[in-house]
């Protein structure tokens, strides 16, 4: 097929067509960011600041229309995709303010007189993008990237393919070098564009399974790559840990988003004997929450973002309800059409999890279920805890809840095998720190000082 279509998940009506665009068309589009790039490079730092402010305002106007187009794509509620693009104005502000410090030539004493470390721009920059936050996850390292000197090359989900033109056509507005191109492609054909001499480098945020083969890909041609990939993040009940606290925190978390967020808690351990306790807590607290329209302000839940991932955890619900002991009631979905799914949160079988070979073992510790349910498993001791915390292919985050002079004391936060770890909170993302994960979370890091340095290139320059 040379084309696809795609709906609102919550009608279920269609949105558009789109035709894939030809490798002609795409190679034109690099080109055209060559171009772009050699002006921008050569810009000053103030002259590119200037540019990033007038988009971020652009931006700004443009938040209640592009709320709208992202919610119609993909679901979220209406509230939250505000919320998404009023964090974006954050990305702006902190390196509008940080940034030119972060990347200024600095002095070091050695072996030449006059010893320089430069930060350059590498040139065209490929990014592959996420549906499940799709204003966000761009922005996040596009503006380091830009304000470096780079340009973008996007491919964005097909489900977002309304955003990712959008963003475009924004950039366009903000008079200056086109330095965002927007490419509608199949995943197939984004071999020739990492083969291409002006692509430099790759970034992919989505499933560890593909993120695979982005790595693979750009270890062939030789090209930079940073990974943000899936994540089954650990969430730790202390046995000081308030329940009623907890509970609040890890429904609040785990429902983020309609439950797809990479950063979401998805396992949950409690101590054995308060796990009754804290599942009443958890059916407590759910009893706020509403699934519904996501137009609708009062909704906190709206639908997964397509039929196949509707499917999926269908058949997930299905299995847990099978390997659980516990499991919170139905949350009522009024809604006759749409891919709307009830929040649940399981207790797993004692028995099934202490079978290391077990299916449901290994469902509860590699599985990375992207939608509003949890996994709770118990421990009956600190050793017990953490060859079951760190018994998972994925290392992007992790949450603590207790008492946090014991978590500094006894320096919990060497137990974790994570990239991130939030303490008596859940993980969030934020512009002036890190984001990034280990293992089969991948590899790179976006945000603050070290994302705008993930395309620079490290220039040594030495001068007798």
């Amino acid at each position: 097929m040379n084309h696809f279509e795609t709906f609102n998940p919550a009608t279920e009506e269609k949105l558009n067509t789109y035709k894939y665009m030809s490798e002609k068309e795409v190679l034109t589009k690099i080109e055209m960011l060559g171009t772009s790039f050699n002006t921008w490079k050569a810009m000053s730092i103030s002259q590119r600041l200037a540019w990033l402010e007038n988009f971020k305002n652009n931006l700004k106007i443009s938040i209640p229309e592009l709320a709208l187009l992202i919610t119609e794509s993909m679901g979220k509620p209406l509230v939250e995709a505000e919320f998404e693009l009023e964090k974006c104005i954050t990305q702006f502000d902190y390196y509008i303010k940080r940034g030119p410090e972060l990347i200024q030539t600095q002095s070091v004493s050695a072996h030449y007189p006059d010893m320089r470390i430069n930060f350059l721009p590498m040139g065209v920059v490929f990014a592959i993008m996420p549906w499940n936050y799709p204003a966000w996850q761009f922005i996040r390292f596009a503006v380091g990237a830009w304000l470096a000197g780079n340009v973008i090359l996007l491919k964005h989900s097909e489900i977002t393919t309304s955003v990712g033109l959008y963003l475009e056509t924004l950039v366009a507005k903000t008079q200056g070098p086109a330095i965002l191109q927007t490419v509608v492609i199949p995943g197939e054909q984004s071999e020739g564009i990492f083969a291409h001499k002006l692509v430099r480098a790759i970034t992919f945020t989505g499933s560890s399974k593909v993120g695979r083969k982005i790595g693979e890909t750009s270890g062939r041609y030789l090209k930079k790559s940073v990974l943000e990939l899936g994540g089954n993040d650990a969430f730790i009940i202390d046995t000081t840990a308030d329940l009623a606290k907890a509970a609040k925190l890890a429904v609040s978390g785990r429902l983020i988003n309609n439950g797809q967020s990479c950063i979401s808690s998805k396992r949950f351990f409690v101590p054995r004997a308060r796990a009754t306790e804290f599942m009443k807590n958890v059916e407590r607290e759910m009893e706020s929450y509403t699934v519904g329209s996501p137009l609708d302000k009062k909704t906190n839940l709206g639908p997964l973002a397509h039929k196949r991932f509707f499917d999926e955890c269908q058949s997930h619900i299905a299995y847990l309800k099978e390997i659980s002991s516990i499991v919170t009631g139905a949350v009522p979905i009024e809604s006759k059409k749409g891919y709307f799914v009830s929040p649940y949160f399981f207790l797993l079988d004692d028995k099934n999890m202490k079978d290391k070979e077990s299916d449901a073992y290994r469902f509860f510790q590699t599985q990375e279920v992207f939608a509003p349910v949890g996994m709770v498993g118990t421990y009956e001791n600190d050793t017990e805890l953490w060859s079951l915390v760190n018994d998972s292919p994925y290392g992007l985050g992790g949450v603590w809840v207790g008492d946090t002079e014991k978590f500094k004391t006894e320096k919990l936060h060497l137990k974790f095998d994570v990239g991130m770890i939030a303490v008596n909170e859940i993980l969030k993302s934020d512009a002036r720190v890190p984001f990034g994960g280990v293992k089969d979370s991948g590899y790179g890091r976006e945000s603050g000082e070290f994302g705008i340095r993930e395309f620079c290139t490290t220039q040594t320059l030495g001068i007798k």
